[in-house]
């Protein structure tokens, strides 16, 4: 078994994109960030790969802000061999896991293994599902006067802040969203890509962004609708009018990733056209 260490961007992109594209949208995650992250940044990462007898057993990077692993199998599940053998190399390299981000079954797996040799305990799991559209299952257009605009200033700061500030508090359960924080978030989305929803007194009343860029596909994410102005179908609108905007622009796909547990989320999404095609689990540690 063979743990190869890549010493570049360029030179995991040359050897490793090729296979991931056959799964993009499931490795949407992997592949955007490396493409948005600058050679210099990548290079500071653990870029590997396992191969046994000349067959890819696992790809995977740890970057160097999370300290998070982010793991994709070609064959879906991890032999036992080859997450010991993974596990044994990381340790090998000095890296600390901070969290670990793959499929249910493979995260667990290697959680265990890295917990037992690593001395480190599970603080936490996140459940996420894997969402791709490319074709609308129904239609869902906005209603008159109403209209999907992009940022591309900081005019509008305090109601943006304030969606972010609930997107924190409804999406990831987090109170403590402060001014600075919300509007260095908010500066992030205008540079990725912020849609909003007016409705027809011009009020924003519900965002998207695109979160992540890949070669054939687009992630958006941040989808969140001001409480007050829930009730009304916006974020259904929203998100139809920017996956229509998206494939018109020529991608081929839109993927999103969704709280296994929000079930008005998956609804919403689900009646616009968008099929889970996987489930992936974030384990955290102490």
């Amino acid at each position: 078994m063979n743990f190869i260490k890549y010493q570049s961007k360029q030179e995991f992109l040359d050897k490793n994109l090729e296979i991931l594209l056959k799964e993009e949208a499931k490795n949407e995650i992997m592949i955007g960030i490396i493409l948005e992250h600058s050679e210099e940044k990548v290079n500071n990462w653990l870029l590997a790969r396992i191969e046994n007898n000349n067959k890819v057993e696992a790809i995977f990077i740890v970057d160097d802000d999370k300290q998070g692993l982010l793991l994709y199998v070609p064959d879906k599940l991890l032999k036992d061999e080859t997450a010991n053998f993974l596990v044994d190399n990381i340790i090998k390299l000095n890296v600390e896991l901070k969290e670990i981000l793959t499929t249910k079954e493979n995260s667990k797996m290697i959680a265990k293994i890295y917990g037992e040799k690593a001395n480190k305990k599970i603080q936490e799991y996140e459940n996420t599902y894997i969402f791709r559209f490319d074709k609308f299952n129904e239609e869902h257009i906005l209603n008159l006067g109403e209209k999907i605009e992009k940022i591309e200033s900081y005019n509008n700061l305090d109601v943006l802040k304030e969606l972010v500030k609930e997107m924190y508090l409804y999406t990831y359960c987090v109170k403590d969203c402060s001014e600075e924080r919300a509007e260095n978030v908010v500066k992030i989305f205008i540079k990725k890509g912020l849609y909003v929803l007016k409705n027809p007194n011009g009020d924003i009343v519900c965002q998207a962004v695109t979160v992540r860029k890949q070669i054939n596909g687009c992630a958006i994410g941040g989808v969140i609708t001001l409480k007050k102005h829930r009730g009304n179908g916006y974020a259904k609108r929203c998100v139809y009018a920017l996956c229509e905007k998206l494939l018109k622009q020529g991608y081929k796909f839109v993927v999103l990733h969704v709280d296994s547990k929000n079930e008005i989320a998956i609804s919403v999404y689900n009646k616009i056209g968008f099929v889970q095609i996987d489930e992936t689990e974030k384990i955290l540690f102490i």
